[in-house]
């Protein structure tokens, strides 16, 4: 009776242990065979322009589309098969005609153009991005597929600085760029990687060295970091000295003069802006002030914080663009070292502001200027020289580049590196400020915190609701040339 009674409980426990099994298998099964529960079905009305002079409707609503024409009738449908998320309306191809682009749910990986080599397709659900178009006819046809889009796609819209480029935000909140090319959407870069060095100063055993021991050129002063600078999408560097085309006013301390192969060298590592607004802009008077602003040009890096003599209006800030983010670069200087020159040359040196007038002109140019751009960048030549410790000055005027909406500050003239702050904004972003990122290149032997510098790392990426900052970091080199 015991026998039996033991074999009957072990029976049981078998029975038990085959019923979960085959729970786990049934729930796999039916979640391969099921679309994803944080999938958040849209129901939309868009309107889409159909050739010049007319135009249709599409609505989306309970997993399907349907595109009726300006009478009401109904010229499209989507395939059954085929449970849609999201749809959107764009002219992807720049071909002048909106093509409907839509996030959908069917089974398995391939459909009608599964690959030689594969024998079999899936049966579960995956998701895919489809693009329909308007033929001559004015009937609805479909344009691509992708296969499966390798991202999950939370939804999509086409981004506001470019209607020909879709994007895309996954489960995870990341940002894909996609745009047209040719034969199919091609995803686009979304991040920009911008890399920032500190003071720039050809002192005289510098350039006595490249005379001397180099045949005149300055690429070794570049050459260390001459990798990252060409992997960046932007570069940047503090221009302390400005350029001259006669040998005769190359110079060193305390009047700065720089052979041009500096410049030559400096657009030879890739740099892309040269913040130029600085206190030795002006060592060799406005000729080279104009020298520097022209080379800089002829060599397409940015030169902000400084402009022609013959300049009649103000710029206050330049525009570069790298993987669909556009950059307002600003630059200012507390002075130069031979006084404000700006009653002579009114535009020449941007300067801090002094007083509470020229601190609302700023606003105004930064409101200008987030208006054009994504994503503001401050050069600011502020501070005590060899002074570790943020100036109060230097801190009100962090607060007041925060105030105008700023993302990212970047400091020099201390000659020594300095804190790295976030301020947070009334307007829910956040300024990044590298107070001061200290030497770049120079001969300040004078110790060891001004042969150190600061190399700036930022990484500006899209996000659905705009651009920002997706990391940071300060990583400490050697100031010192040879």
């Amino acid at each position: 009776m015991r026998k039996l009674f033991l074999k009957s409980k072990k029976l049981r426990w078998l029975l038990l242990f085959f019923g979960i099994v085959v729970a786990i298998c049934v729930v796999l099964i039916i979640r391969g065979n099921t679309i994803p529960s944080w999938v958040k079905w849209q129901n939309k009305q868009i309107s889409i322009i159909k050739s010049d002079d007319e135009k249709a409707n599409l609505i989306l609503d309970k997993k399907a589309f349907a595109v009726y024409d300006s009478q009401g009738e109904e010229i499209f449908r989507s395939d059954k098969a085929f449970k849609i998320q999201d749809v959107i309306a764009a002219d992807i191809d720049k071909d002048g005609q909106e093509e409907i682009l839509a996030v959908l749910w069917k089974r398995g990986i391939y459909g009608k153009h599964r690959p030689f080599w594969k024998k079999t397709d899936e049966e579960n659900f995956s998701q895919h991005l489809f693009i329909y178009r308007f033929d001559k006819s004015g009937n609805i046809v479909s344009m691509w597929g992708a296969s499966e889009t390798g991202i999950l796609i939370n939804r999509l819209k086409t981004y506001h600085k470019n209607p020909h480029i879709i994007m895309c935000e996954s489960i995870e909140k990341d940002v894909s760029l996609w745009g047209w090319d040719n034969w199919g959407l091609r995803r686009e870069k979304s991040d920009v990687s911008f890399v920032a060095f500190g003071d720039n100063l050809i002192h005289t055993e510098i350039y006595e060295y490249a005379e001397h021991e180099k045949n005149g050129k300055f690429d070794f002063l570049y050459e260390p970091f001459k990798d990252e600078i060409k992997d960046a999408d932007l570069a940047a560097l503090n221009a302390e000295t400005p350029l001259v085309d006669n040998a005769k006013l190359v110079s060193g301390y305390p009047q700065f003069g720089s052979p041009k192969e500096v410049g030559e060298a400096i657009s030879d590592a890739g740099f892309d802006i040269a913040a130029c607004a600085n206190n030795h802009i002006m060592d060799k008077g406005i000729s080279a002030l104009d020298y520097t602003y022209d080379f800089y040009q002829s060599k397409d890096i940015l030169c902000p914080g400084i402009q022609k003599s013959s300049d009649t209006s103000y710029r206050p800030y330049e525009l570069i663009s790298r993987n669909g983010i556009r950059f307002a670069v600003f630059s200012y200087t507390y002075g130069t070292n031979v006084g404000d020159i700006s009653k002579v040359y009114p535009y020449a040196v941007h300067y801090l502001p002094q007083s509470e007038a020229q601190e609302k002109e700023l606003l105004r140019d930064f409101e200008k200027a987030r208006k054009e751009a994504d994503f503001i960048v401050v050069f600011a030549h502020w501070g005590e020289e060899y002074k570790k410790e943020v100036t109060k000055q230097q801190r009100e005027m962090a607060a007041l580049f925060a105030k105008a909406g700023a993302d990212l500050v970047i400091g020099s003239h201390p000659h020594v590196v300095q804190e790295t702050e976030t301020i947070k904004r009334d307007d829910g972003g956040e300024t990044l400020i590298y107070y001061s990122l200290g030497n770049f290149r120079a001969n300040q032997g004078m110790n060891e915190e001004t042969r150190t510098g600061g190399k700036a790392k930022v990484v500006i990426s899209h996000t659905w609701d705009g651009v920002t900052i997706k990391s940071h970091e300060l990583e400490l080199i050697s100031a010192f040339w040879k």
